[in-house]
This record gives structure tokens, sequence and C-alpha cells, in this order.
């Protein structure tokens, strides 16, 4: 492994805007005040580590222990420790693309190809098994000790994690309304199953057999997330539809007006989307604050992160500018740019904020 590469210099130093408001801040001026952003006007984060798989990366970082796990273009599976140094590096013959995932009894799952689940030792990286020739791969998930994946033309398959063998299969082509160059968005595990989202629906599922569980109406969402006993679903139209986790009754509907470009997450008591007009809203869970709304350097298509009372936010531009956001003091945000673009949710160990960059490098950041 060649040593890791330098990070690049922080931002310089600015002053701060000037103190909160007593009272919240209004969308509008919280928007203004994250324009400045723009302008480089911001505190630096400051460089802890940084490590390269020496190939470009589109899988986000999954967390493993005290540090993280994950692929890349080459075909490789990388595991980092809580340092960022890296622990096993297997080779597993090509492209990585979709999101690794851990399960409960310590099996790392990895789709190689678009149509081969690979998986490994948790602990060593050795190959436990691989599956190949399954059906092109739209999502993988981890339920217990289960790797569950969905396949574009809607068939759902499950394997025991260790030992793999024939899996149960199930599939769902119709209900989730797949159609033409619509393949299904995401697989989510959840207590009770996976949620599988479709282009035209979200279905609760059994991770054991693929069993229905229940199905809820949705339009072309961009994912799902899970804050309490609720489903927050986003949808393409411009809105967030809140479900019932247990029975997939709609709850409340907010518009968020602009179309979503990200998948929904959750930080601060809020729900977060990126949209398609380079904004930023979070969306208070209980419905008691306004929302809140943000204008951003380039536009968040991967997810943020709570770190330290801040919210964690990737931008997707060529900067890749990574910024640390205080809800009370949103025009002075800590910033770090590391010269590629983020895509994928940040991951938070203590005091050290990792983000994955395109370019394949893992990044780590603190405060100063």
């Amino acid at each position: 492994m060649p040593p890791p590469a330098p990070a690049d210099p922080p931002e310089p130093d600015c002053q701060p805007h000037g103190p909160p408001r007593p009272r919240l801040l209004s969308c509008l001026a919280t928007a203004l005040l994250l324009a400045t952003l723009a302008s480089g006007c911001s505190a630096p984060l400051l460089p802890v580590f940084t490590v390269s798989g020496d190939a470009p990366s589109r899988t986000g970082l999954t967390p493993l222990g005290d540090g993280a796990v994950f692929g890349n273009d080459a075909g490789r599976v990388i595991r980092l420790d809580g340092t960022g140094r890296v622990l096993w590096t297997v080779e597993t013959g090509a492209e990585i693309e979709l999101p690794l995932v851990v399960t409960d009894d310590g099996v790392v799952g990895a789709v190689s190809g678009g149509d081969t689940l690979v998986a490994l030792d948790a602990d060593t990286g050795h190959e436990r098994w691989r599956a190949g020739g399954q059906p092109p791969v739209a999502a993988l998930a981890a339920a217990d000790a289960r790797l569950v994946l969905l396949g574009k033309e809607g068939e759902l398959r499950s394997f025991p994690a260790r030992t793999g063998g024939m899996p149960l299969r199930r599939g769902w082509n119709a209900s989730l309304g797949l159609r033409g160059r619509s393949p299904p968005r995401a697989l989510v595990p959840l207590e009770r199953g996976v949620l599988a989202v479709g282009p035209a629906a979200v279905l609760l599922l059994s991770a054991e057999d693929g069993a229905l569980r229940w199905k809820a109406p949705a339009r072309d969402p961009t994912g799902a997330v899970l804050e309490g006993d609720a489903l927050w679903v986003a949808e393409q139209p411009g809105r967030l539809v809140v479900l019932d986790v247990q029975t997939g009754a709609q709850r409340r509907v907010v518009s968020l007006g602009p179309r979503p470009v990200s998948p929904p997450s959750t930080a601060l008591g809020r729900i977060w989307v990126g949209l398609e007009d380079h904004s930023l809203v979070g969306v208070d869970t209980h419905g008691a604050q306004p929302a809140w709304h943000a204008s951003l350097p380039a536009a968040l298509v991967g997810g943020v992160a709570e770190w330290q009372d801040r919210v964690l936010v990737p931008t997707a531009g060529r900067e890749g500018r990574l910024l640390a956001i205080d809800l009370a003091r949103p025009g002075s945000p800590a910033t770090a740019r590391v010269d590629s673009a983020l895509r994928t949710r940040p991951l938070v160990h203590g005091n050290v904020a990792w983000v994955l960059a395109a370019d394949g490098r893992v990044l780590g950041f603190r405060f100063r």
C-alpha cells in the first residue's frame, strides 16, 4: 500500500458574521448567510489522516468497529481502523459500486461487477464465499445474519451470511412499479425486515423469506430513513411523506418545493434533504419548528451526519467542500475543501469526521 497522500491545506479563517438572533433565524436569512460560503469565508477543519484505495469510489463508508470499510472501481474492498490505517485489502475482481454492508455475525457483503455477491470475514478479509450469476443488483442490505439483495428487475434474494448456499427468492417487480429504466432505489434494513424502495411503492418485506408485511404508494422516491417509529420518504415531486413503520399508514406530508436530489437523512432532530437548486432543507421531526433552509456551494446528493451538535454536509461540486454547520450560527460553518466531489454520507467516529471523496481518498477531519 503506498504511503498516504498529504491532505489538502485547510481554508483560511474568517471572522464570524455576528451573534445569532435570540429567536430562530428565518428561512430566507439562513439561506443568505450560507450563501457567503461561496466566497470561502469560513473557519477550517483540520486534517487528521488521508488514505487512498488508488481508484475512484462510489460506495461510501460503512462503519465497522471503530473504523470503516469501503470498495472502489478497481474491485478492492478496504478496511480501515480508527486511525485511518489499512487493516486489510481484498481484490474481488471487478468494480464495486453499491455500498458495502456488515452483518451481525461479522460478514462484510459486497457486490462485485454488478452481479456477484462476495462475503468476506470482517476480521481478516478472508473470502468466505461468493455467488456469481445474480440478476443485476440494484441494492444490498444486511439484516441480522443475512445478506439480502434486490435485483434491478425486482427479485429479492436472501442468503445466510456465513455460509451462502441457495438463497430464498421472491419477485416484487409489479408491486414496486418497476418500468423500463426505472429500477429499485434502495433497500433499507429495519427491525421487522427490509424496506424495498421502488419507483411507485415502498414495501416492508421479511428478510427471511421476502414475504410482504405492508405496502405504501410512493412517487419516484429518492430514498427513505427511519426516525423513531416513523419512516420518512423523499419523493421527487418535491415532498416528504411520513409513514407509520408498523403499518405503512400515511401520517403527514411535508412540501419541499424543489425536487429532491438526495435520500433523506437524520441529524439534530430533523430530516435533511438536498434539493436540485443546491439548497438544503431540514424538517423538524415533531413539526414544532419551521423548516430550516440554506443555500449550499454545490448540491448535497449523499446525506448529512450529526457531529458535535453540528450538521455535517458533504457537497458534490468539484471543490468537494465539507461543511460543519452550527444551526445557531449558520453563517460561520467550519469547512474543508478536498478538491474531489463528496457524493456519499460522512461517517462520524468520536471527534473525527470521515469522508470518502469520489477520487477514492478517505479523509479524517477534526475541529481546531
